[in-house]
């Protein structure tokens, strides 16, 4: 006599399954979707909420039993007349790396800038609420647990790595990079200065000031932006006539004596040493002077700055200024936001905004 098979896969009625539903309803009535609008596959949701494919088909059944969902065979899974958005006050998530709340002084200029981006953002969006959230580690789990408990109508990404963009771009919820984002996650939109274009002209700059020898120091994170920023430098080396040894590429966690070491190690090179530098932030700048102050070198080596410090007044090293304020981006992120919830892709889903050279006044350029 022969058993029949176990079947391990959670009845409709399990506590998995009214969690996951429960998880679910609250993303359908956060997310602005409509009745008849298409929502995510069973695929897509069970990675948003950490449950397994089945668990979230069982749930989706128990949900289009209540109307909230409508599975239409062969068609998919779209919005029931139940499921339709509770709530008129869209909440914005911004993700942040947990190094926004480090040490790191550059961090101190980077919060008027958001403060000015939510300003403009609310200009469209007048009912908008923001959050912030600091990811520790870019712990993608931290991060699924968040999107779980909040379901947030919309989020923003500021240097998140490759597998959070991923984890969004799947996710369902109207997700805006800070910055670059690639060509193959085609469901995010994206606001950056135009890095090619700064590159070329910090490379210009020091190029006018004599230098041959250029590096770069970079965060320990990276971007497709970074890689923008390098294209824009090596097309303008490559046009003053310097070939591939005329520069260096560098890369440090924020920390005071790493940035320090490095700088060590590269102004004491022999094969020669590079005289023009290129730092991704202010703080990196700093730690960089010193050394150049330290090894006697001031006045033979020049440091340019690629993120904006803020207003223009404030810069106290060469660098680029956007050509959009702070407000303006923040409006761009707001119609965006507002095509997004409409369900209307925004035409183009990146926009670089073009850049300027900034020279610092003298009574800000950087002591010794």
């Amino acid at each position: 006599m022969t058993s029949a098979p176990l079947n391990l896969d959670p009845p409709e009625g399990s506590s998995r399954v009214r969690e996951a539903a429960d998880k679910l309803e609250r993303h359908i009535r956060a997310s602005g979707l409509r009745t008849g609008d298409r929502y995510i596959t069973a695929e897509q949701a069970a990675q948003l909420i950490g449950g397994s494919v089945m668990t979230v088909q069982r749930a989706m059944k128990l949900l289009a039993s209540k109307n909230i969902l409508e599975r239409r065979p062969k068609a998919g899974t779209f919005i029931g007349s139940a499921g339709v958005a509770a709530s008129e006050l869209p909440c914005i998530h911004y993700l942040l790396p947990e190094q926004f709340v480090t040490e790191d002084k550059d961090q101190e200029r980077v919060w008027p800038l958001i403060h000015g981006q939510i300003y403009g953002m609310r200009t469209i969006l007048p009912n908008l609420s923001v959050q912030f959230n600091f990811i520790p580690n870019q712990d993608l789990a931290y991060t699924r647990q968040i999107v779980q408990q909040t379901s947030p109508a919309g989020v923003i990404l500021v240097l998140a790595s490759r597998p959070m963009r991923a984890f969004f771009d799947q996710s369902g919820i109207p997700t805006i990079v800070e910055g670059s984002a690639e060509p193959d996650l085609a469901n995010l939109c994206s606001v950056e200065l135009d890095q090619v274009q700064t590159g070329r002209i910090l490379a210009s700059y020091l190029l006018q000031k004599g230098h041959r020898r250029i590096a770069t120091v970079m965060r320990n994170v990276w971007s497709i932006g970074e890689h923008h920023l390098h294209d824009g430098i090596s097309e303008e080396l490559a046009a003053a006539g310097l070939g591939a040894t005329a520069l260096r590429i560098r890369s440090a966690p924020p920390e005071a004596q790493a940035i320090a070491e490095l700088a060590r190690s590269l102004l004491t090179a022999t094969d020669p040493a590079p005289t023009g530098f290129i730092c991704r932030t202010e703080f990196q700048a700093d730690c960089l002077t010193s050394v150049i102050n330290e090894l006697n070198l001031a006045g033979q080596v020049d440091v340019a700055v690629c993120n904006p410090p803020g207003p223009a007044h404030s810069a106290r090293y060469p660098t680029v200024l956007p050509d959009t304020d702070a407000i303006g981006r923040g409006r761009i992120f707001g119609q965006m936001f507002q095509q997004l919830m409409q369900h209307t892709p925004p035409q183009p889903r990146g926009v670089q905004v073009t850049v300027r050279l900034q020279l610092p006044e003298a009574s800000l350029v950087a002591a010794p």
